[in-house]
């Protein structure tokens, strides 16, 4: 795949370091937009390995990437990278450890994590790479350098897409929902997604459609969903009148409730409450004459 232009910005600045690259990289940006391609770049250059590569797939004895199961990091699986980095280099004359979507940490993961960053072990590097760096505790981020990724322009986003074979209607559609996120648009595509507002506009049809969108949606990930679904409602109140977005606006606040309550209740009927939101959604749109789709940022 093609680098887009503006994580060749953020890699060049890091290469141009690298006689004196951070123990510590914090290494972050908007959602979507590549920061683990940085991660990824880095430990092959670290490692001197072939340039394309999957860091992830790489069975190399210097290099360590650890990824969230089941949408955590547990403080045994960073005990294994820091026993990992306190040892010798076997090859490479370093060591690399990745830690992807960071923020995942759990309290006592990034507490192991900590000895490492404070009393770093010669030639051992560690790259953490997050979207939401706001979750990190402040003990961790304090420790790091931080990389920020700049978001594409929507010519390069275009561009970069249409050079990876991208079909331009297809992003188009998926762009209002991932918020213009490059990595994200291809990930939808690439694993045969339906556009949500593909879903929406059938659902404000009738109370019946609404039922068997909801049953097509059953298993999506609620969070996801919802906010896929709040970035839509987000762009229409963008278009459409001032005597139309207080009911607007009513709904966006139900999607926020619920997306709140399923972050803290995994007891949450989730299948149930999206037929409710689609219902509410057919009874709003109802009440307005039918939106065109919403455009893309």
């Amino acid at each position: 795949m093609i680098e887009p232009p503006w994580l060749v910005d953020t890699l060049d600045a890091l290469r141009g370091t690298s006689a004196r690259l951070p123990h510590a990289l914090l290494i972050h940006g908007p959602p979507g937009w590549g920061e683990e391609r940085i991660a990824n770049a880095l430990a092959l250059d670290l490692m001197r390995l072939e340039p394309g590569l999957d860091a992830r797939e790489v069975a190399h004895p210097d290099l360590r990437w650890l990824q969230p199961e089941d949408g955590v990091i547990k403080v045994d699986s960073v005990r294994l990278i820091v026993d990992f980095l306190v040892h010798t280099p076997q090859s490479a004359g370093r060591k690399i450890a990745v830690i992807e979507d960071a923020d995942r940490m759990n309290v006592n993961a990034a507490n192991a994590l900590l000895k490492s960053l404070e009393e770093p072990p010669p030639e051992s590097f560690i790259a953490l790479s997050t979207s939401a760096p706001e979750r990190l505790l402040p003990t961790v981020r304090s420790r790091c350098q931080e990389a920020r990724i700049r978001p594409g322009t929507g010519h390069e986003v275009r561009a970069w897409l249409d050079e990876n074979g991208i079909d331009r209607q297809a992003a188009s559609q998926l762009a209002v929902e991932y918020a213009g996120a490059p990595y994200a648009i291809i990930a939808a595509v690439e694993r045969g997604q339906t556009p949500l507002w593909t879903h929406l506009d059938r659902a404000a049809r009738s109370a019946s459609v609404a039922r068997m969108v909801a049953d097509a949606l059953r298993e999506e990930g609620l969070v996801d969903l919802l906010e896929r679904w709040m970035r839509i409602v987000h762009r229409l109140l963008r278009e459409w009148s001032a005597a139309e977005r207080p009911l607007l606006l009513d709904f966006a606040a139900e999607l926020a409730k619920v997306r709140g309550a399923a972050l803290v209740n995994t007891g949450l009927n989730r299948s149930m409450q999206v037929q409710r939101l689609l219902l509410l959604w057919h009874e709003l749109l109802g009440r307005i004459p039918a939106p065109a789709a919403p455009k893309p940022p």
